[in-house]
């Protein structure tokens, strides 16, 4: 079953429209990469690992988890390359295989070197999986049904992080050295399925020399979606600090983790509206940007925990609207057969935002009470609103790639 055989009219009109236009392999890949996911809780624990187990400093592990984070990096652009050039199958199968030697290794490290080498080792591996996946949903869809496609990726590794954030909330409490073991089994279980249901396939070039970095349509959509980028790194990483500030509860973040995880499933519809995803999508991400812009500044003045769930409520159905329709822009730039590498390269916008992130919340948040951290980044997202529109609105392709059988 592929897009080809389905009237993309039920991506509208049906809450199962995105599964049904996936083909069986994508679906495969979409299952494997959720309960991989679920699994995927020990780089929380790797600083953990580190100050505990192997009596580090808490400079030393960051500087070590700092290692991982640029060594993803690379690990992403080479995902982008090696998926044009060798298939989605074999991509996946060698960022898996090598995350789970990795992890293993973390698993049995007994000093800070052999964890050193282990963390930057996953790094190295971590986000080879990342361009394959969202090449491939790009390369099943059209104009139309892009953003629902990629909608229902970003929900299913939502709701799988809750998931795991249970499984490991059981078992850190065992053994810390028992969630890399296990993170490992799934990513090895992952690759299995993958080898078995994911068909082999090359990519068929039409314009092997273009390079992402020279198109500058590309370039402004990476500007716009590093900036959006960066304000949800900072809400991911400054929400639970303003939270432990203002004494509001720490439980209150993990109930609003489980909530906003609910509402980007119960706000999928939003994809399936037409008028607001006519077109390249430009009210949809617009009306995203102001709705994040309300979120943080609810979160500017809350002082209590029903106002950081509105906050939660409010992002995800953000999320949900923002996530779909920047990478669905990003996949229609590509030329047929360069998914990969321009997904790649637009990916870089989370490396970027989570090395500045820490940086700026840092220099903001203890400044009377991170009000003006928070209204500041409202009235980013609100600048973000404007000029979301006339950023890579214009559609230059309407299937981001060939894919020819072996």
């Amino acid at each position: 079953m592929t897009a080809e055989t389905i009237d993309d009219g039920d991506v509208i009109r049906h809450p199962l429209g995105a599964w049904r236009l996936l083909s069986g392999g994508a679906r495969a890949l979409l299952l494997a990469r959720m309960v991989n996911r679920v699994g995927g809780f020990s780089m929380g624990f790797l600083a953990v690992l580190l100050t505990d187990e192997l009596h580090e400093s808490v400079r030393a592990a960051g500087l070590i988890m700092a290692a991982f984070g640029l060594a993803t990096i690379p690990s992403r652009l080479a995902g982008g390359d090696l998926l044009d050039r060798i298939g989605a199958r074999t991509t996946i199968m060698l960022g898996l295989i090598g995350c789970a030697a990795t992890q293993l290794l973390l698993a049995a490290a007994q000093s800070t070197a052999t964890a050193a080498i282990g963390a930057v080792g996953l790094g190295l591996s971590y986000e080879l999986i990342e361009p394959p996946t969202q090449a491939l949903i790009a390369q099943e869809s059209d104009d139309r049904t892009r953003p629902a496609l990629f909608g229902l990726l970003f929900v299913s590794m939502s709701v799988a992080a809750v998931a795991a954030g249970a499984v490991a909330a059981v078992v850190a409490g065992w053994d810390l050295r028992v969630l890399f073991v296990i993170d490992a089994a799934t990513c090895l279980g992952c690759a299995v399925v993958i080898r078995g249901f994911l068909p082999a396939h090359r990519v068929a070039l039409d314009d092997p020399g273009r390079w992402p970095w020279r198109d500058r349509r590309l370039m402004r959509l990476f500007a716009l979606a590093t900036v959006f980028t960066l304000v949800y790194m900072i809400t991911i990483f400054g929400v639970p600090l303003t939270v432990a500030d203002r004494r509001i509860g720490l439980w209150v973040i993990g109930v609003t983790t489980a909530v906003s995880a609910v509402v980007s499933v119960v706000a999928q519809p939003l994809l399936r509206v037409g008028r607001l995803n006519a077109s390249d999508g430009s009210a949809a991400m617009a009306t995203g940007f102001v709705v994040m812009a309300v979120s943080c500044a609810v979160l500017a003045m809350a002082h209590g925990p029903l106002a950081v769930l509105v906050f939660g409520v409010l992002g995800a159905i953000a999320d949900v609207l923002l996530m779909s329709h920047l990478y669905a822009r990003a996949a229609r730039l590509a030329p047929a057969g360069a998914a990969g590498r321009y997904l790649a390269v637009f990916g870089l916008s989370w490396g970027i935002a989570t090395t500045v992130a820490p940086l700026v919340i840092g220099a903001t948040l203890t400044v009377r009470d991170g009000v003006p951290l928070w209204l500041g980044t409202a009235l980013v997202a609100l600048t973000l609103a404007v000029l979301a529109p006339r950023v890579g609105a214009a559609p230059r392709h309407t299937s981001a790639g060939a894919v020819v059988a072996d």
